[in-house]
């Protein structure tokens, strides 16, 4: 029997997941996906815990998750907080290896 432990892996929207960055309703809806990411993220899901979070307000967060649905996002949970996770796909986020 083989033993795994799933890592957290908290996946960003604007600019990783989406392109761009969405303020309304509206935007978010019409945000294009990064196909590419997507299948990585949907792969990684098998064995894996991945978290969605972004940084937009309360009220856009019935268009996100609509918009993952209809781009078939595959994710476990969700937060507009940054939570804590061993290991961050985010299009700002800087290595400490790079950063020394």
């Amino acid at each position: 029997m083989k033993l795994f432990r799933r890592k957290v892996i908290a996946v960003d929207m604007d600019g990783t997941i989406s392109r761009g960055v969405c303020w309304t309703p509206s935007e978010v809806l019409k945000a294009k996906p990064n196909k590419a990411v997507i299948e990585k993220v949907n792969k990684l899901y098998q064995e894996n815990f991945i978290i969605l979070y972004t940084a937009r307000r309360d009220e856009l967060i019935p268009a996100t998750l609509e918009w993952c649905r209809r781009n078939n996002v595959l994710w476990h949970g969700w937060s507009n907080k940054k939570i804590g996770a061993e290991v961050y796909l985010d299009d700002k986020a800087l290595n400490v290896k790079d950063f020394i």
